[in-house]
């Protein structure tokens, strides 16, 4: 009947799982075909048994090479690099014909190789002994098989086994319950309630809209308001760009959640949403931005660092997926023109260092949780300052100008001017501010104002042809025909192939000439 190879089967199987920390990775459905994983030790191995009585060895070729396609297939789905696969077979009978030159060299696909072994039942210590010294410990003695073995023993060692195996999926699956996406569907609430306001009461793909709102702007955030590092992760650009972060907020959200926990989501979710912030902008434009982008790929980061903690139930149930969405993600930031890539990668970051601080349920590691948490406060002081200063130092005149002629079309010039003249007020770089406080000053008939910020602009940007032609007319204004002449030179210097230039350039001509 072959109890002798059964029990010698299960009990492998059981003291590997129960004792030394392996874990069946699948198994047949006559239950016959076992293939098992180490969780303890970090090594690349993996064991297949195989319980069957060989006749010929055309059989076993062909059970090799489908055990080696087998492999290579739970290599990928582990993510693994090269692995051995250690096979051995318990059998009654070994093939009655020539059968060492399949398993003598072993048996490679890919990066999976297949080392066989057979122990059958005149063999069984030298096979028991041969297992053993490949696996670095010993499974059982020959004496130690009972001579009276009854099915209901081996019956019970197969339950063992099972049950075991139950119960460590039972654990795994627990890792996945620590809380219900409550705040994902509270966060997903609040972006869906702010763009129906957006949309009623402008539009959400009005700069003018998004910045009274709370967008990232680099020029107001500049003047103080802080907020706006937080605020941006809750608007979004247009009906599309909210329906893309709600679908991947309510997938990657709800895992997160369920994996740490309400109030650790909560916090990785608004840090990584903050970091992204705080990554455009340091790095990017001065361009408008909004979007819950970088708190989503702050997700990812967490999903990540749980793949550090517990990398082989990471693979096992989500890793491939994760890291291969990051990758297009990333790929798409690059490639197509219009997304902020800095805070992806700055939400990615942030999300990953929040959810090292805040450690995942049951498995903190204080000291690294506390080192995780300082690299997080420090970090974040010096990007912003080096962000701080160094925008100070940039040119704005991309986000002012636009937001500013917005507010002109719209025909509410009060707004762009005290948009404009904070940005003067508290010395942000830019020209084009100046120019425009210049022209709206002449509206206003204060052309002394006008001089001076046109002067201002020339001194901000040296090549600006188009200020020292408004300063041409401002001393124009004045009957200052030689100063005028003065900065009209300097205009047509800079843009010989302007006609107004240079029609004005002759009218001047002629005047000096006639006052000769």
């Amino acid at each position: 009947m072959g109890f002798k190879e059964d029990f010698l089967f299960w009990h492998i199987i059981k003291k590997l799982t129960l004792q030394h920390g392996y874990s069946v990775l699948t198994m047949s459905e006559d239950q016959n075909e076992v293939w098992l994983e180490n969780n303890q030790k970090n090594n690349s191995s993996v064991l297949r048994f195989m319980r069957h009585d060989f006749d010929w060895a055309n059989v076993l070729k062909h059970d090799l090479n489908r055990t080696a396609a087998n492999g290579e297939n739970i290599r990928k789905q582990l993510f693994k690099r090269p692995i051995t696969v250690l096979n051995t077979y318990i059998t009654q009978y070994k093939p009655v014909d020539e059968y060492e030159s399949y398993i003598k060299n072993g048996l490679k696909n890919n990066k999976t190789i297949i080392n066989s072994n057979i122990i059958d039942s005149e063999g069984l210590s030298e096979g028991i002994q041969k297992l053993e010294e490949k696996l670095g410990f010993s499974l059982l003695n020959v004496e130690e098989i009972p001579s009276n073995i009854e099915e209901n023993d081996i019956k019970k060692m197969k339950q063992e086994v099972l049950h075991s195996a139950i119960q460590k999926r039972q654990e795994e699956q627990k890792v996945f319950q620590n809380g219900k996406p409550w705040f994902t569907k509270i966060f997903l609430g609040i972006q869906v309630l702010i763009f129906i306001i957006m949309e009623i009461v402008g539009s959400s793909e009005s700069t003018a809209t998004l910045v009274e709102f709370g967008a990232k702007y680099n020029p107001l955030m500049l003047e103080g308001e802080w907020w706006r590092f937080i605020t941006p992760m809750f608007l979004h650009i247009g009906f599309l760009h909210l329906l893309m972060n709600s679908v991947a907020l309510f997938y990657l959200g709800s895992e997160v959640e369920k994996i740490y926990g309400n109030a650790r989501f909560f916090l990785i979710y608004l840090f990584a949403g903050f970091a992204g912030v705080v990554a455009s902008f340091v790095f990017s434009n001065g361009t408008v931005a909004a979007g819950a982008s970088g708190a989503i790929f702050g997700c990812f980061g967490a999903l990540l660092y749980f793949g550090i903690v517990n990398p082989k139930l990471f693979l096992r149930t989500m890793g491939t997926n994760i890291i291969v969405l990051i990758l297009i993600n990333l790929v798409l930031g690059f490639t197509i023109s219009g997304i902020d890539n800095a805070g992806h990668i700055g939400g990615l970051i942030g999300g990953f260092l929040a959810t090292a601080a805040v450690g995942i349920p049951k498995q903190m590691k204080p000291i690294y949780n506390a080192m995780a948490g300082v690299i997080l406060v420090v970090g974040s002081f010096l990007l912003l300052k080096y962000g701080f200063s160094m925008q100070q130092s940039s040119n704005q005149d991309v986000p002012l100008t636009v937001l500013a002629q917005e507010y002109i079309e719209a025909g509410d010039e009060d707004k762009a001017k005290v948009l404009l003249q904070k940005a003067v007020n508290h010395n942000l770089i830019s020209p084009n501010a100046n120019f425009l406080l210049g022209n709206m000053s002449i509206d206003d008939k204060q052309y002394d104002k006008a001089k001076d910020y046109y002067k201002e602009a020339i001194k901000l940007n040296p090549e600006f042809h188009q200020a020292y032609y408004n300063l041409a007319l401002m001393y124009l204004q004045e009957n200052d025909v030689k100063q005028a002449k003065v900065n009209l030179d300097k205009a047509i210097k800079l843009a010989p192939g302007e006609a107004t230039y240079k029609k004005y350039e002759e009218q001047i001509n002629d005047y000096l000439k006639r006052n000769e």
